[in-house]
């Protein structure tokens, strides 16, 4: 009786689990946009930490700042600009994210 109890609960667990997951997942889909950014050394992946700086442009805030070849980032509309770090070599492009949608940014860190 009490392994039946605990079957019973394990089973609703797990189905109001996946319901709040597929609710979440729906809800977070709905309008999203995101940034996918990638660093390159002679036309493949850096694969090598890179120092990223990402700055909304109209208020000129830090977005976020991370140590890695690629990133993708969720991001609300507006306008940014990507600041990639490898060794001696700065680079940035800017990008503009719509209400919905992916963007690719793409820079290169050869010399």
């Amino acid at each position: 009786m009490f392994i039946k109890s605990i079957g019973k609960l394990v089973m609703v667990s797990a189905l109001v689990a996946g319901f709040l997951a597929s609710s979440a997942m729906a809800m977070g889909n709905e309008g999203s946009s995101s940034v996918n950014l990638v660093a390159t050394l002679r036309n493949g992946p850096a694969m090598r930490p890179v120092d990223w700086k990402i700055f909304r442009v109209d208020n000129n805030s830090i977005v976020t700042s991370t140590r890695s070849h690629s990133l993708s980032l969720p991001l609300r509309p507006g306008t940014y600009k990507a600041v990639a770090k490898l060794n001696d070599v700065t680079r940035n492009r800017t990008f503009t994210i719509n209400s919905s949608g992916q963007v690719n940014v793409v820079i290169a860190m050869d010399n």
